[in-house]
């Protein structure tokens, strides 16, 4: 049970990783393109869902995983709990990076009734798509974490057969 779970949250932090980085290479090249054709544009496309939709469907889930993991490991090892601690501390990290950082240049790009200047567009989605590969860095290293506790996790049930 206690390995489901850290499963599970693995597979959701791999799935925020990534579509983290598809992000970067694909929707902020685009949105970087040809400032601002590509935000009214991109305006246009996410009039129904966008990016954030999926990530305020499975950021939270991820969240509460980690820490359950975290609970369920408690007493298991040292190790397991540090990997685990500062997993929650990525994923937590990115989650007030997102509020703080992105979203403010969402609702100047995206959400905004009308559009700003084109070099205060260029300046927004160029802040944008650089500080998202931090972000990417910062899933990385909880993402890793994650692995090594389940690696430590697996190790020591193997270790006492």
């Amino acid at each position: 049970m206690k390995k489901l779970v850290l499963y599970v949250a693995i597979a959701l932090s791999s799935g925020l990783f990534f579509t983290n980085i598809y992000n970067s290479i694909v929707n902020a090249a685009n949105w970087e393109s040809n400032i601002p054709y590509s935000i009214k544009a991109t305006k246009d496309f996410f009039t129904v869902a966008n990016p954030g939709s999926f990530f305020k469907l499975i950021d939270l889930p991820n969240l509460l995983l980690i820490a359950l993991s975290l609970i369920l490991f408690w007493k298991k090892s040292t190790s397991i709990r540090v990997f685990l601690g500062i997993a929650l501390l990525c994923f937590i990290s990115s989650l007030i990076l997102t509020f703080t950082y992105f979203y403010p240049r969402n609702e100047i790009m995206f959400l905004s009734a009308q559009l700003p200047d084109t070099e205060t567009l260029k300046r927004v989605a160029a802040e944008w798509g650089n500080m998202n590969w931090v972000r990417s860095l910062i899933w990385l290293v909880g993402l890793i974490c994650t692995f090594l506790a389940l690696d430590r996790a697996t190790s020591s049930t193997r270790s006492s057969i």
